[in-house]
């Protein structure tokens, strides 16, 4: 059984430290050129702003503020404060790297190999930043969900001939989390001094969404040039309805695709297992010998490197 174990948990090992590197160098290209259209000016440029909030934080977090100073971690720390913003960076990576360190001692001491040590240490230590990918897509979803009707409401209450920070501390009040907090922190922040250009701004990096890019551009236009702002978030929060309508729509047409990709990498899997049971001498020479053991490795990895293509193919984004 434990020759079984060794190709898989190491080739589920590097494929999942692969990921992870891929992802922490990943530069958002696609994201670079959408902020670059809705840039007002050289120091209104979204990145630019969203740097200098990043140095700003930094200098307050000791450890997580050297750490964050490379660029390894800047991606990381900005997906950790759209999941947990109350989470510091130096905390998190304390936590990867003990549950890393606790592992590789234990199944090092227990099954007296180096090697699957060292793989199930590495696979441990990937679950923390799995856990963020998830929950990050979890705020990031209910955001979305949220803010066509928090715009509405905004509209409303300037309408209603209230200002925009009155209108912030309603919403605050009024919506669910994880909207809600969003909006109280920059109403706290504006309330303490800070201007609401760079509340606003501080809590676009925040949330990294495009469409609250929109908002936070058209909200610093009206400042500048004036106009009908409620209606202006009327448009936006249609245009925000529209593409959840056409999202949806992208993912039930690609639903097919995906189980598709799902069933074709499970199905190796499933067939070594009943080869296994039904003659374990026959299926047993890939693991109990050292070029099986090697081909069921490099398998693994390939199927795990053709889930995330096919993923990759049919995640369309809108």
């Amino acid at each position: 059984m434990d020759s079984m174990l060794l190709p898989i948990i190491v080739a589920i090992a590097i494929a999942l430290v692969g990921w992870t590197v891929s992802q922490m160098f990943a530069g958002g290209e696609d994201k670079k050129k959408l902020k670059d259209r809705l840039t007002l000016s050289a120091q209104d440029d979204p990145i630019y702003a969203q740097r200098k909030i990043l140095l700003r934080q930094m200098e307050a977090k000791g450890i997580s503020g050297i750490l964050a100073r490379f660029s390894l971690f800047q991606n990381l720390y900005r997906k950790l404060l759209q999941a947990w913003p109350d989470l510091s960076l130096s905390r998190f990576l304390g936590i990867s790297l003990g549950m890393g360190v606790f592992t590789f001692l234990i199944c090092t001491a227990l099954m007296d190999s180096l090697l699957m040590g060292t793989a199930c240490g590495a696979f441990m230590a990937y679950i923390p930043f799995l856990i963020l990918g998830v929950k990050r897509s979890r705020r990031q979803r209910a955001i979305a969900d949220q803010l066509p009707e928090a715009l509405d409401f905004l509209g409303r209450i300037l309408k209603a001939g209230h200002s925009i920070t009155t209108g912030m501390q309603t919403i605050s009040e009024e919506l669910p989390e994880p909207l809600a907090g969003e909006f109280r922190r920059c109403h706290d922040q504006a309330s303490l001094g800070q201007s609401l250009e760079d509340c606003l701004k501080d809590m676009a990096s925040r949330i990294g969404s495009t469409d609250f890019a929109f908002f936070v551009t058209a909200v610093l236009i009206q400042k500048q040039t004036g106009g009908d702002l409620s209606e202006v978030l009327g448009n936006i929060s249609g245009m925000i309805r529209s593409r959840v309508r056409l999202q949806q729509s992208v993912k039930a047409k690609t639903a097919e695709g995906r189980l598709t990709g799902y069933v074709l990498v499970a199905l190796p899997a499933i067939l070594f297992v009943i080869a296994y049971v039904l003659n374990p001498t026959y299926a047993g020479v890939l693991l109990n010998t050292q070029t099986g053991q090697i081909m069921m490795g490099v398998a693994i990895s390939l199927q795990v490197m053709g889930l995330f293509a096919i993923r990759k193919i049919t995640t369309i984004k809108v």
